[in-house]
């Protein structure tokens, strides 16, 4: 004689205890598991949820340099200003940015007036001076061969480089190049400089012909 199962009240009661039992134990160790209780190496790479730990989670001090991969921090993920010169082993900076603006030109030196053309140089520092002049020319067919307008820097009173713009188009006709000084040594203490410029020609210019503007970059190192 076979025995048919019911469904009685007392059958769905228990069942139903059972579940809740098995539910609220797992709840109450799930909230007892602390870090004491989980082996060394039992949490793996493959264990941990894609982009779970957060940079709040990172204990300040806990990524060294040997756990960064090669090329894994470009300059993206450096904040703007968050390296300053005085962060490199050997800092470099600007200083100083001279500037001029327009002059006629003449045929005997002549001083050429700057702008922002002081800086202090701090021993142990070397300080190089880089420069373009612009200006609009024109050659007057004299026989020379081209207009030539020369630069003269000079710093602290003492000539230190210079550079020239030339045309020999007989239009008038905006040139510019490149004009710089040679590197300055570190002094014993520390001084104040000054950027001045003289400016002449070869006499083979129009007199419509005009210096358009110079500037100067002052480059500190150290």
């Amino acid at each position: 004689m076979k025995i048919k199962p019911r469904l009685t009240y007392s059958n769905v009661v228990s069942t139903l205890a059972l579940f809740l039992v098995l539910g609220s134990s797992a709840a109450y160790a799930a909230n007892k598991i602390r870090s004491g209780d989980i082996a060394p190496g039992a949490v793996h790479t493959s264990d941990v949820f894609k982009r779970a730990i957060v940079s709040g989670k990172i204990a300040v001090g806990a990524v060294q340099s040997n756990q960064i991969a090669d090329g894994a921090v470009g300059s993206k993920q450096i904040g703007a200003g968050a390296v300053a010169p005085s962060n490199l082993q050997f800092p470099v900076s600007f200083v100083a940015s001279p500037t001029g603006g327009s002059a006629p030109v003449t045929g005997e030196p002549t001083p050429y007036p700057l702008t922002d053309n002081t800086w202090v140089q701090e021993p142990g520092e070397i300080d190089v001076a880089f420069g373009a002049a612009a200006a609009t020319l024109a050659y007057d067919d004299s026989g020379a061969g081209s207009c030539r307008v020369y630069f003269e820097i000079k710093l602290n009173g003492q000539q230190v480089g210079g550079g020239e713009v030339s045309t020999s188009s007989t239009t008038l006709q905006r040139v510019e190049q490149s004009i710089g000084a040679q590197p300055q040594i570190d002094p014993v203490a520390p001084i104040t400089n000054v950027l001045s410029v003289q400016t002449a020609s070869n006499g083979a210019c129009t007199p419509d012909s005009t210096i358009d503007s110079t500037r100067f970059r002052i480059l500190d190192f150290g």
